[in-house]
């Protein structure tokens, strides 16, 4: 799969994970066997990739084995970043290199977004707020110090680093990397725009990084929206081990939701807290690793506990790792663009022209170029978007 999906890891789900092994203890056991991780001998299934982050995980001086992670899974590490960004957080870079290096297969550099941040949570992502020019400028020479730091004094070579590169537009984002990025080669990049659902500014992140010769190892920063995901795997044909991070999985925990498999752009609720328009499910019909031991919801309504809110959660997981693979190999292995563009349209409805209209952008700066291509797609984007109709590749 060259599109890589990576679940990051909710500190619920971390403690329930450390604490099930404690002799006697059966808290966080499904069927008394099964943890509710997919990255230990004990999970339900298996999925290659896990992100944690320094800020909540750092104070665990042998992550993996505390977390009996298998070894054939990568794990990546956040420097804490956003948490300065969310919480004021103060955090030593040459501390979170050294913990990253001890702990980690793939990591990031620790910077200082440009953004203010208020109503943030684990899952949530809060609301974000544009600063300054002068105070971007100022977050960018802070992030050039932290990745000085980095890039000097690494001694990990098996790790790889990814610098974190910020922008709202062509403008910030060559400030940016002239900051951060000019002078400094590190193994991949971090990068995303607000709103992460924005796909024209998603596809603007990558073939930013494109246009600067970068053709492997881009990661997308909390991307996971399900009209975002098919641009990231349309990018995987130009940009190897294209990646995104999410933690909307998390939702099952948190309300019970439940994503439909087969139509992932539907969900709905379990439960009593929380009520959708959707038509209450009176019998599981997905053959996942979780549901296939179910036909009756009622397991998942039922309080008390939080063991089905978790299995809901891996469920979430389950539907999106399976969303990714099967538009991967659309378009990578099949290569078949007419089949990749009716998955699209199946499982966004609606709201497929929006993906549409980020792949054409993307194919139009390999064609014309960044400059020229953004002029002209930007110049309607945010002005009138139901009235503006693009053109959709066939």
């Amino acid at each position: 799969m060259r599109t890589i999906y990576v679940p990051a890891l909710l500190t619920g789900i971390e403690n329930v994970v450390r604490r099930c092994i404690i002799p006697g203890n059966k808290f966080g056991l499904y069927k008394d066997k099964y943890d509710v991780s997919w990255f230990t001998e004990k999970a339900i299934f298996t999925h290659p990739h896990l992100l944690i982050s320094y800020y909540y995980s750092g104070r665990f001086d042998n992550y993996k084995k505390e977390l009996r992670i298998k070894d054939n899974i990568t794990l990546w590490a956040d420097s804490g970043g956003y948490s300065i960004a969310t919480q004021g957080a103060k955090i030593d870079p040459h501390k979170v290199l050294k913990w990253q290096e001890q702990n980690s297969d793939i990591a990031f550099t620790l910077d200082y977004p440009p953004v203010k941040v208020t109503a943030v949570g684990r899952v949530s992502p809060g609301k974000n707020e544009r600063i300054t020019p002068e105070e971007f400028e100022q977050s960018a020479e802070k992030t050039r110090r932290n990745n000085l730091i980095f890039y000097n004094n690494r001694t990990n070579d098996k790790l790889k680093i990814y610098n974190i590169i910020h922008g709202y537009d062509i403008k910030s984002y060559d400030l940016w990397w002239d900051y951060t990025a000019k002078d400094m080669n590190f193994d991949g990049y971090g990068t995303g725009m607000k709103p992460t659902s924005d796909c024209l500014l998603q596809a603007l992140s990558i073939m930013y990084l494109w246009n600067k010769g970068v053709r492997k190892r881009i990661h997308l920063l909390g991307v996971s929206g399900i009209i975002v995901i098919p641009v990231l795997v349309w990018a995987s044909q130009y940009i190897d081990k294209i990646s995104f991070d999410s933690t909307s999985y998390g939702y099952g925990s948190r309300t019970r939701a439940y994503v439909y498999p087969n139509r992932i752009r539907y969900y709905t609720h379990f439960g009593k807290k929380y009520i959708t328009k959707n038509k209450p499910i009176e019998k599981i019909t997905c053959n996942c690793p979780i549901c296939k031991d179910f036909d009756d919801p009622s397991y998942f309504i039922g309080g008390g506990t939080t063991m089905p809110g978790m299995l809901l959660s891996l469920h979430n997981l389950w539907a999106v790792k399976q969303y990714v693979e099967l538009l991967d190999h659309a378009i990578n292995i099949e290569k078949d663009k007419n089949k990749f563009f009716q998955l699209i349209k199946q499982h966004t409805g609606n709201r497929a022209h929006e993906a549409m209209h980020a792949i054409n952008f993307i194919e139009d700066v390999i064609k014309n170029g960044l400059q020229k291509t953004y002029d002209i797609y930007f110049s309607t984007h945010n002005f009138d978007k139901q009235k503006f109709k693009p053109k959709i590749l066939i």
